[in-house]
């Protein structure tokens, strides 16, 4: 082998080697900074009874990500309604 053949045999390796070594370090950041898998707990399946209703166990308050402030273009008065409450009523 030349000189000049040795040389560049010797750049190459060198760059393989940096190569591989660029490809292990992002593998372990990519493992070690990846998101937890949740936690899942395994049942064994039964026979039973289905019930017809589902109890809410869950209870809570929901908070809007968005507010909106509304108002009629003019004001004014309801001077009489001709509805009375729970009555429905149609459009037009």
């Amino acid at each position: 082998m030349t000189i000049v053949r040795q040389t560049q045999h010797k750049t190459w390796t060198r760059y393989l080697l940096w190569l591989a070594i660029l490809v292990f370090l992002a593998g372990a950041i990519w493992y070690y900074t990846r998101p937890a898998l949740p936690r899942v707990q395994l049942v064994k399946v039964e026979r039973g009874i289905v019930e017809a209703t589902v109890s809410n166990t869950r209870a809570g308050t929901v908070k809007a990500c968005h507010r909106a402030k509304l108002s009629a273009p003019s004001g004014g008065q309801i001077a009489r309604l001709l509805v009375k409450k729970g009555e429905r009523v149609k459009a037009g």
